[in-house]
């Protein structure tokens, strides 16, 4: 069963969609998506195969819509829909008969991105207990020069644009390097807030992504294995940042995320 659309806010895109399984495995605990789309665009649809498939085998799951950034809306606040948007998920999974109590962070590219700094730095406001979290493709050092790097020639302009909109001051080609603009970026990189308290976190990553640079992950990981993160590294060896030219990793993270949500629920 799936109840669509269901209102979280006042926003327009402040919506989610639940999937409940026939037959529980878990009645604890949410595998939840967070959609991408370079934080300005994208809809929690693309997600909806992915709920299916673990509801099918027994699991709650949800997506969300948050708000783009522009300028009036930045990470910070896409990052407070999300704490709006699992209240809501635990009164209505109450309401359905589950009384859950800790949910899993999932998403790809943006989404991955909010689900790690959510993960990182909400998660003793977060109304639910945050069990392990997995990023397809994620962002983890936005201040870094190569990030985006794919990005240039008519469509550079509109890279600055997000960059700014996400942290919340104005980010171009000539000031990126500024102290104001890094310290800016930092403080909405997951790389500045990995710690031994971390929760365990599992990456997904092409080796020829043309957006956020494969090095990136591998220096992402090294970090949460120095600090004693339980973590999982999934390499999809043929892929860009979409992902699509390794079918038998899609099918090898899915396993992954199932490892994980029979030992954390």
């Amino acid at each position: 069963m799936m109840l669509k659309d269901i209102p979280y806010g006042n926003h327009e895109r402040h919506k989610i969609d639940i999937f409940f399984p026939q037959e529980a495995v878990c009645n604890s605990g949410v595998i939840f998506y967070i959609h991408g789309g370079g934080w300005t665009s994208a809809d929690k649809s693309v997600h909806h195969p992915d709920c299916e498939h673990f509801c099918n085998l027994g699991y709650i799951c949800a997506t969300m819509n948050y708000r783009y950034v522009d300028g009036n809306t930045t990470v910070y606040d896409e990052l407070d829909d999300i704490t709006q948007a699992l209240t809501t998920v635990k009164k209505i999974c109450a309401e359905n008969g589950f009384a859950i109590k800790k949910v899993l962070l999932t998403g790809g590219s943006a989404g991955a991105h909010l689900a790690l700094m959510y993960s990182y730095t909400r998660r003793n406001e977060s109304p639910l207990e945050i069990a392990c979290t997995f990023a397809y493709c994620p962002p983890v050092r936005m201040e870094s020069p190569d990030f985006l790097l794919g990005i240039s020639g008519e469509f550079e302009d509109w890279k600055y644009s997000v960059l700014s909109a996400c942290c919340g001051i104005e980010i171009n080609k000539e000031n990126l390097l500024c102290e104001k603009q890094q310290t800016a970026l930092k403080k909405i990189s997951p790389v500045t807030y990995v710690t031994k308290n971390c929760v365990p976190t599992s990456v997904f990553h092409g080796v020829k992504d043309e957006l956020v640079p494969f090095e990136h992950a591998v220096e992402f990981i090294k970090l949460l294995s120095e600090k004693g993160v339980e973590n999982d590294f999934l390499i999809y060896e043929n892929s860009g940042h979409a992902q699509d030219k390794d079918p038998d990793k899609v099918i090898e993270s899915k396993k992954i995320i199932k490892k994980y949500a029979e030992k954390f629920f």
